[in-house]
């Protein structure tokens, strides 16, 4: 649960999201606290490298490439219409009694609803968050990979993550990304969060790909999947038909 501190901050950046700057005093109004608490707040959130503060007022830092303290995600959990949708689209390829890696991703926790419905599933994560809900609202048997987890990310990752997840073969993987293009296939931000994900393509029969529509076109630093180690991508919209021929070509299986 996000302390008020945490909330007021999770507003200031969601609404920079949305309007790129704002003036101090366009921020005092949005949260109704004092300049001296919303200046605190602007130079935590510039120390978390989420804003830019300017003469007068703030900006949001690229968009597309900030990370999101992982449990503002977790506030707005369940009022995310898109990531419910994919969950839901995801469950036609689920089956009684497979294994199944996970990552630590905030569009894969929208699978834990859909992931209770089944029986005799085995679930291996990266993710701490997606473990406790796992083992709390499903029936499944839940295993969480080793390593060090990532600050204020609640995900393991990291090459004794990577190690671990190669003990074990999965019948299909559900991960999402950063950023999905059709010439160099799903990118990060973080070089961990990457190995994990070619850990699982490498010990899975199928990866499926989980992406909404703002990560479409988007290039990161690290590449954790090429397009060739992708079987199914589903997303929110439908892509237009050149994008996905673009797909098809490489055999991957569209699917909204």
């Amino acid at each position: 649960m996000l302390s008020v501190a945490e909330e007021r901050q999770q507003q200031i950046v969601n609404y920079l999201k949305v309007e790129q700057f704002a003036r101090i005093q366009d921020l005092i109004k949005l949260v109704n606290y004092s300049e001296a608490t919303v200046k605190r707040d602007l130079v935590h959130l510039e120390n978390k490298g989420l804003v830019r503060r300017t003469r007068g007022g703030a900006m949001i830092i690229d968009n597309q490439k900030i990370d999101i303290p992982y449990l503002m995600k977790m506030n707005e959990l369940n009022n995310e219409e898109n990531k419910k949708y994919i969950a839901e689209v995801a469950k036609t390829l689920i089956r009684d009694d497979m294994v199944i890696f996970l990552d630590s991703s905030s569009t894969s926790l929208y699978l834990v609803g859909v992931l209770s419905r089944f029986e005799g599933l085995q679930i291996i994560t990266n993710g701490v968050m997606t473990a406790s809900m796992l083992s709390e609202f499903t029936s499944a048997r839940v295993s969480i990979l080793g390593g060090s987890i990532l600050p204020k990310r609640y995900t393991v990752n990291g090459a004794k993550a990577y190690n671990d997840a190669l003990t074990y073969n999965a019948d299909i993987a559900f991960v999402s990304c950063r950023g999905i293009d059709y010439d160099k296939g799903a990118t990060e931000t973080h070089e961990g969060e990457a190995l994990i994900k070619q850990a699982y393509r490498r010990q899975s029969n199928l990866l499926v790909l989980l992406a909404t529509q703002e990560k479409m076109n988007h290039k990161f630093m690290h590449q954790s999947l090429a397009c060739h180690d992708i079987d199914y991508l589903i997303t929110d919209f439908k892509l237009d038909e050149e994008t996905e021929a673009r797909f098809n070509a490489h055999h991957i299986t569209c699917l909204y």
